[in-house]
């Protein structure tokens, strides 16, 4: 990262200090739904898979990381947006920080909540929940470095949409559920839909939960989760370019609806 990109970096972080409360509740909240729906997963695993010894929050709290994940991007688009409705967009750029040096000390900041975020859920599930890895935390930890890229990409785009906040949420939130949701971080994946079952996978959370359950749930290995990490990777590579040819740094934005 660039000298320039690292102090925007460090004036983010200086911002979500600023709004402590609203980052906090993305952290708390999928706890709070994960204390109300791990029961009926393991109902489900106890019937589905009764081999193995395993808690619902294995298979609820990665979707629920993931599917916050999305949705905490709201906080990324509030202080992109910010940069407009404050006037700092352009004068920043006035002082010989390029758009890209821009977004790139901002998703940095992003991504690293994106882990930060994953890091505490899985941390709660395991004291909280009765969650076990029972597989590679090395494995675990390299899908969530993947899938973090994918959600901070998939705000890129967002960025690049949006003309005002609402925009931007309503794209962020959206995107979150129906991916969740057809992806299989809502309902254990077997319990949607056909026709769900056969888009899933052309979305990423499909390949995130599927890692997860590898090697949270069976065991598995880093080895074995390469087709997921690929599929992931090529979905953050795919945002990120869609991003960056559609992100117009002169497009008239704000912070309002």
């Amino acid at each position: 990262m660039s000298t320039k990109a690292a102090v925007v970096a460090r004036n983010e972080v200086l911002l979500l200090r600023s709004e402590a409360v609203p980052v906090v509740l993305y952290f708390l909240m999928p706890l709070a739904i994960l204390a109300f729906i791990q029961g009926a997963f393991t109902l489900f695993l106890e019937f589905a898979e009764p081999t193995l010894p395993a808690s619902g929050a294995s298979l609820a709290a990665p979707g629920q990381a993931t599917m916050f994940g999305f949705m905490s991007l709201a906080m990324f688009g509030h202080f992109f947006l910010g940069e407009f409705g404050w006037g700092t967009w352009n004068r920043v750029r006035s002082m010989g920080v390029r758009p890209h040096q821009i977004m790139a000390g901002k998703m940095s900041v992003a991504y690293l909540n994106q882990l930060l975020l994953f890091a505490f859920v899985m941390l709660a599930g395991v004291r909280l929940f009765s969650m076990e890895v029972t597989g590679s935390l090395v494995a675990l930890v390299v899908i969530e470095l993947v899938v973090a890229f994918v959600v901070v990409a998939y705000g890129l785009i967002a960025c690049a949409l949006a003309r005002s906040q609402a925009q931007y949420n309503a794209f962020a939130y959206l995107g979150a559920l129906v991916l969740a949701g057809i992806g299989g971080a809502l309902t254990p994946f077997e319990t949607l839909p056909g026709w769900a079952q056969t888009i899933a996978p052309v979305t990423p959370t499909y390949w995130a939960v599927k890692a997860f359950e590898k090697v949270i749930l069976r065991g598995g290995s880093l080895s074995e989760v390469v087709t997921e990490l690929a599929a992931l990777a090529g979905f953050g590579i795919a945002f990120l370019a869609v991003g960056v040819v559609l992100f117009d740094p002169d497009k008239p934005r704000t912070t309002w609806a």
